[in-house]
């Protein structure tokens, strides 16, 4: 009984305490990094270059801008930090230390919640100061139109943290922002651009140049960017966790809730 209480004592400073003291920790790094602080800066330095003339322009800084701007720094912030102990040759070390790799990852995939609610209240303030000001926006966005450009950023630091895990090699992560961004380019140019992350909710038509709602769903493209980015955190864990049965569980349910998501979105 004596030897249970000891083991009892000591389990949550090695096991239930180990996450989320892992994740404050990463979370400090991560928001320090000078990549994630470049985000928000470059969004701020797009609001304040902006003229604000046109309504169709205006109600894509404020919905989809923030995809690239922000979502891309955010991926190479995570896979930097994710890497950083490859680069240094200090895997060996980790290897010793009392806390496993599968509740250090689960430990960088909950990091991803930090950049996800600076976004998230990015979003909420330039509403708002849009409104204040009474920005010419067309209408008001909805908030699953809002809400595009935050999932955006928690899927890439959730993206960047599973390609840290799977291939922490120079040139990687190049590759996959290389990809995802051709991806998007590709379906945005026809009908399919909901498939993309990057998404104009509004469009202008000729011959009059009209303001024109974009066919497609937003409530659904939300659904099917939000699939995709917990998709990421279920790679990442599939990686690192004794449970693969577990994470390939999710990941698959995961990867059907983005397939029909995707094409219930679509006109």
């Amino acid at each position: 009984m004596t030897g249970s209480s000891s083991l009892a004592g000591r389990w949550p400073a090695t096991t239930r305490h180990a996450v989320p003291t892992l994740a404050y920790a990463e979370l400090r790094r991560l928001l320090r990094h000078p990549l994630t602080l470049l985000g928000p800066a470059l969004m701020t330095a797009v609001l304040l270059g902006h003229t604000w003339e046109w309504p169709q322009d205006s109600f894509r800084v404020i919905t989809a801008q923030m995809v690239m701007v922000w979502g891309v720094p955010a991926f190479f912030a995570a896979n930097l930090i994710g890497t950083a102990a490859h680069r240094a040759g200090t895997d060996e070390l980790l290897s010793t230390a009392p806390v496993d790799r599968a509740n250090r990852t689960a430990a960088a995939c909950l990091v991803a919640l930090g950049p996800f609610v600076l976004a998230c209240l990015f979003q909420a303030v330039l509403l708002r100061l849009c409104l204040t000001f009474q920005a010419d926006l067309g209408r008001t966005p909805t908030v699953w139109e809002m809400a595009a450009g935050p999932l955006c950023v928690l899927g890439a630091t959730l993206l960047g943290t599973a390609t840290a895990h799977w291939a922490p090699h120079r040139g990687v992560p190049f590759a996959v922002m290389f990809v995802l961004v051709g991806f998007n380019y590709i379906v945005y140019q026809g009908s399919e651009r909901f498939l993309g992350f990057l998404v104009e909710f509004v469009l202008w038509t000729s011959p009059v140049w009209t303001f024109q709602e974009a066919e497609g769903s937003a409530l659904w493209h939300a659904v099917y960017l939000l699939a995709l980015s917990l998709g990421a955190a279920a790679l990442a864990m599939l990686r690192d966790s004794v449970r693969r049965g577990f994470w390939l569980g999710i990941g698959a349910t995961l990867l059907l809730t983005a397939v029909l998501s995707g094409i219930w979105q679509l006109p």
